[in-house]
């Protein structure tokens, strides 16, 4: 293996990759929930050409998600790795990094929460039912995303921040099993949680008549976040991997698959072999596929940093993505009022990219640095820490550890 691959820069700085990728992710979902779709017919005059791309393009957005999951599992596991590097057995205390972890995203959260219900409330659309205090109370509780009723209630995105918190909760098993019997037991352990949790919802429908959330689990998606964690002890040089980890054509060709097999999807008929094989490749190739381009990636900006200069296009993106976690928590909340300003489909679409997009990044720019980065501060040296959760850069030089 080339050795410039296996030792990370001793520069203290953000991984702007990282970054610029958060922002991209942020971007799509963005799009996708504010493009409405078209109807599914030919375009009927020259307008409708770049509308229908647009609305088609828009349509995949969805899929940052993922790649939130992989980035996630990279920042989480950083400290760890950074530790194991420079010889320093890891102390991960469960006390201290929930501490963390609640302090830094749930007061966003509960914030992004109470706007949405003053915007329901002003619209009349809040019943003050048994239902609505159980709903908030899942949601509180970040157990929305368990239940069907409550998984896609009062913002349709909060069902993968509970998803991210469930993760959390496992990162600790993940790591017992990971130091004890490596990787390739906790991956296996990790994809078979996956195929259990959809075998789990199936008997669950059968037995109860009680449709588990199976995309919307977490379990689902531990295979995924445990790539991210792969990735950045690939980059501290904790493990080595074969050339294809890091190779771009296979990244694009593992990503347009899993795209390609999601829109083919409903095509294939139900309760099948087919189909339940489909669906558990889906959310795996998007996992592996961003896994590579996050080591690619991870891997390019070291040239960058040698040579000081970082592609405008990364910067641009890595600028949004500083405040995705804002721009992620309140994008409906401005998409749902300007859909208020346009009717026809085209001036929609026109209204999304001219309006609806700058406002959204200006009020998420405007969340973050009041109800988001307060709480990016240590109480202790509030000038010790003002970077964003998930994201970091190694200080020192790590050695070459096996796994």
């Amino acid at each position: 293996m080339n050795p410039e691959l296996q030792s990370p820069p001793t520069e203290t700085t953000r991984l702007r990759s990282i970054d610029a990728l958060r922002g991209i992710a942020a971007l799509g979902v963005v799009l996708y929930h504010a493009i409405e779709r078209g109807p599914n017919v030919l375009p009927n005059n020259l307008f409708d050409y770049p509308v229908r791309a647009l609305q088609f393009i828009s349509s995949f957005g969805y899929i940052g998600v993922f790649l939130f999951f992989v980035i996630s599992g990279f920042c989480i596991h950083l400290q760890w790795a950074k530790a194991r590097a420079t010889g320093v057995e890891p102390d991960i205390r469960f006390g201290p990094f929930w501490k963390r972890r609640l302090r830094r995203l749930y007061p966003p959260y509960i914030i992004a929460l109470v706007l949405f219900l003053l915007v329901a409330y002003s619209y009349g659309e809040l019943n003050f039912t048994h239902f609505f205090f159980y709903d908030i109370g899942m949601h509180l509780l970040m157990l929305h995303n368990l239940d069907p009723q409550t998984c896609y209630t009062i913002n349709g995105v909060f069902w993968t921040l509970a998803i991210e918190e469930q993760l959390y909760l496992a990162y600790f098993l993940l790591l017992f099993v990971r130091v004890r019997w490596g990787w390739r037991v906790t991956i296996a352990i990790c994809l078979g949680s996956r195929v259990a949790w959809m075998l789990l919802s199936h008997l669950a429908w059968l037995k109860f008549g009680y449709g588990l959330p199976v995309p919307e689990g977490a379990l689902s998606h531990w295979f995924t976040w445990a790539l991210g964690a792969i990735g950045v002890e690939v980059f501290f040089g904790l493990i080595q991997l074969p050339k294809w980890s890091r190779d771009l054509r296979l990244s694009v060709l593992l990503i347009i698959s899993a795209t390609v097999l999601s829109y083919y999807l409903h095509f294939i008929p139900k309760d099948t072999f087919a189909k339940n094989f489909a669906w558990f490749l889906i959310h795996p190739l998007w996992g592996l596929g961003f896994f590579i381009l996050i080591n690619r990636l991870v891997l390019a900006e070291q040239s960058w940093i040698r040579r000081t200069r970082v592609p405008s296009v990364v910067s641009i993106f890595a600028i949004i993505g500083i405040f995705s976690y804002s721009l992620y928590l309140t994008h409906e909340l401005v998409v749902i009022v300007s859909w208020q300003f346009t009717n026809p489909e085209w001036l929609q679409s026109v209204n999304v990219l001219l309006l609806t997009l700058p406002v959204t990044i200006l009020f998420a720019w405007i969340f973050f640095w009041f109800c988001e980065r307060p709480f990016m501060i240590r109480r202790k040296d509030k000038s010790a820490d003002v970077r964003p959760a998930w994201t970091g850069m190694p200080q020192s030089q790590p050695s070459t550890v096996s796994d």
